[in-house]
């Protein structure tokens, strides 16, 4: 498709640490495939700051002219997920390619719809499940496809987070829409999301879920105002099931005081154990990969320079695994391919998403839809 830079226009611009300002603006500087044409916010002042900072020539508060501007190519969405659906439907009117951020919408119509019009109009999109971005985890899949460790029969993933109001913790008022399960931006559908997709990405489809959802903490003090609110959206995932394998799978996804993240691999010829060093999220942190076939323990494996899909020079942290992305959609819109997620993805992860609501509700198992 492509020969020049692909001109981005980013919405969600603000300088107070929002994911566009440390993850996407940072790993677009650093990919020489890419410009960053234009930014909006919703404030005149804060996206001209914005502009300014990372010397974007344009800067706009209304979403459709960023996406109408002739040097923009891509609409990149990096805003709260109620607001998705809306800016998604922007970008496609303009005729924009576009990669949104996951949850792609607060459920799963939301998602088809989504999807459904962008095929409709013959126009590429992405989401961001920048998790199959990461060396460690891209590595690891072809250690399994290539049965470096045999047989799957079990996986494991413990994932506790100390970011989630757990106890006396309070949250910002601007973070507290996270707490309506409504709004589709919860432990499920962020934290539990981006892992469920990367598990499938790694090992392939479920074929059964058993699942518990929970509200630990139902009343969150908000940290500017004293206000009281009422959670309802879950912070506590446990899911148990069957891969289309056979293999069990287990995790578990809370809030606590320390953050953890590691997901244990068990096959007939050996184990492996992805460990996060961060201790942050799936989608950013940095794994080391551990091998254990034999007695002896556990011993670490590198991973070859061939699975790293950043420059040396990006720092690992959010916009490491972000500009992975990008180098995949890069690679698709080259060579007409498909290896970053998109929108068919993330209806995929909305739809998993859904079985795990229904497993919990029921107290049943349940099969699992196909996952690509």
């Amino acid at each position: 498709m492509t020969n020049h830079k692909i001109g981005v226009g980013l919405i969600g611009a603000s300088l107070n640490g929002s994911w566009g300002e440390i993850a996407h603006l940072p790993a677009l500087q650093a990919l020489p495939q890419y410009h960053i044409a234009a930014v909006s916010s919703t404030r005149a002042d804060s996206a001209r700051e914005t502009a300014l900072h990372f010397g974007v020539p344009h800067s706009f508060t209304d979403a459709y002219e960023l996406a109408s501007h002739p040097d923009v190519d891509l609409v990149t969405i990096s805003v709260k997920v109620p607001e998705h659906e809306k800016l998604v439907q922007t970008a496609l009117s303009a005729g924009k390619m576009v990669l949104c951020e996951f949850p792609l919408a607060r459920s799963t119509d939301e998602a088809l719809t989504l999807l459904a019009r962008a095929e409709e109009q013959q126009i590429r999109h992405f989401t961001g499940l920048q998790a199959r971005a990461n060396a460690a985890i891209r590595y690891v899949k072809d250690l399994i496809a290539e049965e470096y460790i045999g047989t799957i029969h079990a996986v494991h993933c413990n994932y506790s987070r100390p970011n989630f109001p757990y106890r006396s913790k309070q949250i910002k008022e601007s973070h507290k829409y996270l707490l309506d399960d409504g709004n589709g931006a919860n432990q499920l559908t962020i934290t539990a999301g981006h892992l469920l997709d990367a598990l499938v990405y790694l090992f392939g489809p479920f074929s059964d879920i058993s699942a518990m959802l929970d509200t630990h903490m139902k009343q969150v003090p908000v940290m500017e105002t004293g206000e009281i609110i009422q959670a309802t959206a879950p912070d506590h995932v446990a899911i148990n099931g069957h891969l289309n394998n056979g293999a069990i799978l287990s995790l578990q996804v809370r809030s606590t005081h320390v953050g953890s993240l590691f997901i244990e691999i068990n096959g007939s010829k050996g184990d492996l154990v992805l460990q996060s060093e961060d201790n942050g999220m799936v989608q950013w942190d940095v794994f080391t990969i551990k091998e254990g076939r034999t007695s002896a323990g556990y011993s670490p494996l590198e991973i070859p320079p061939e699975y790293v899909l950043q420059s040396a020079e990006l720092p690992f942290g959010p916009a490491h695994n972000v500009a992975g992305l990008y180098r995949l959609i890069y690679e698709d819109l080259t060579n007409q391919t498909h290896l970053a997620p998109d929108f068919h993805t993330a209806v995929a992860t909305h739809k998993l998403i859904d079985v795990v609501r229904k497993a919990a509700e029921s107290g049943m198992k349940q099969a699992a839809v196909p996952v690509s």
